[in-house]
């Protein structure tokens, strides 16, 4: 009795790993073909931009960045200079005083890209972060740098750059804003003196 009933359940499963199976049976869609516009759309191409004038240090709508109390250098962001590049692009540029300790202003033009999940897609960009000029205060001028590159930003830069890692969790944890009112309110909440822990203290 117990052979047969074992033989039954071996024809069952034999059955049922020969009975054809869908993309509803699995988590999967092996049939989905990406067109060739929803690729383009979601590909990263750097959009040429002019920089703009050196900015005055001493004026301007300049917002301090808190990274923590340990943080010895005073950083500020320029509002005015917050500008989302167009698709397919959408870096998000702005210009960036790490002021020192002793009150030196060090400018730069940057731009921070903020990939659209965190969870690695093919060939799609990661998030990244790039200089794309350094202040001259003397000449009044932007100096390119000599290797332009877009720099990954993960737990490594997280680490060893507070700061941008503080610029990324405003502009891009949770979705990036799509308008520069959305962006001047996430620097205000995340970024500022008084922003809220993001710490879970229930736990």
């Amino acid at each position: 009795m117990r052979r047969i009933g074992l033989l039954v359940l071996a024809l069952a499963a034999a059955s049922a790993s020969a009975a054809p199976r869908s993309d509803k049976d699995t988590l999967v869609n092996s049939r989905y073909q990406e067109s060739a516009g929803e690729k383009a759309a979601r590909e990263f191409k750097e959009s040429d931009s002019v920089l703009p004038a050196l900015p005055d240090t001493k004026s301007g709508d300049w917002f301090d960045i808190y990274v923590s109390e340990s943080y010895a250098k005073r950083p500020k962001i320029l509002l005015s200079s917050l500008q989302i590049m167009p698709a397919p692009d959408t870096s998000i540029r702005y210009i960036l005083n790490t002021q020192s300790s002793q009150g030196h202003d060090n400018l730069t033009a940057e731009g921070i890209f903020c990939a659209r999940s965190s969870f690695d897609y093919g060939d799609d960009k990661r998030s990244s972060y790039k200089i794309f000029g350094y202040g001259d205060p003397v000449n009044q001028r932007w100096i390119k740098p000599r290797n332009a590159d877009w720099k990954p930003m993960g737990g490594a830069m997280s680490r060893n750059d507070e700061l941008r890692s503080t610029i990324y969790n405003a502009f891009c944890v949770d979705g990036t804003p799509k308008s520069v009112e959305g962006l001047i309110e996430r620097l205000q909440q995340r970024a500022g003196r008084h922003k809220p822990s993001m710490v879970n203290r229930n736990k």
